[in-house]
């Protein structure tokens, strides 16, 4: 099936992209082959929205679409051999991976929504699609997961998807305003969190008694 390059399917393609690069300069390590490498790539940018189509019972998104799969390679290969460059410029990638998640989550939210599903399980499907990707890539290389830290991660896509849920039922929003305004919401929060470090407080932060 040929996929038709829409503006939102461009967007979406550019986003598995930046999550492949984000997720190989993430947990790429010594002696790392060029397969491997792949494969932290595309566990990255295709296991949230794969995870979530399972857990959907819907045919996962892009068997029926192989350009879904073939940019993430791409992506990871170009990671591979340009990792140094890439490297210094990490810190933009993080920012544009925030627009991605931002992107797949309301998409995620959308979908869910669309098949009959409601607030409660169409939210917790935008999670899975934001941080599936990130949380079994980090389960494979052994890394600490994204759930091991303080910073806010999960805390931007529970907070955009309400907005978007919300503004998505207001009779005085158009659906575009609506999808606006909780991918803004998202990718805003994730940015702050990358540029300032915004975490949750202390009083709100397990610690272990001495």
């Amino acid at each position: 099936m040929i996929l038709d390059l829409t503006p939102s399917a461009i967007a979406f393609l550019c986003g598995t992209a930046v999550f492949a690069a984000t997720g190989v300069l993430a947990a790429a390590r010594q002696d790392m082959d060029a397969l491997s490498v792949i494969v932290i790539g595309v566990v990255t940018a295709l296991g949230g929205g794969t995870l979530r189509d399972v857990i959907l019972d819907v045919p996962v998104f892009w068997l029926n679409q192989p350009l879904y799969l073939y940019v993430p390679v791409a992506a990871s290969l170009g990671t591979f051999f340009f990792e140094r460059r890439l490297r210094s410029t990490e810190r933009p990638l993080l920012y544009l991976d925030g627009f991605a998640t931002a992107l797949f989550v309301i998409l995620a939210t959308d979908k869910s929504l669309d098949l009959g599903y409601g607030a409660g399980v169409s939210i917790v499907m935008g999670v899975v699609t934001g941080v599936g990707g990130g949380l079994i890539r980090d389960v494979i290389t052994g890394h600490p997961t994204i759930l091991l830290s303080r910073e806010l991660y999960i805390t931007p896509i529970l907070v955009g998807g309400s907005l978007y849920l919300w503004l998505r039922g207001a009779s005085f929003v158009e659906p575009g305003e609506a999808t606006i305004a909780g991918a803004t919401a998202i990718a805003v929060l994730r940015a702050g969190a990358i540029l300032w470090g915004w975490a949750f407080p202390d009083w709100l932060t397990y610690r272990q008694s001495k």
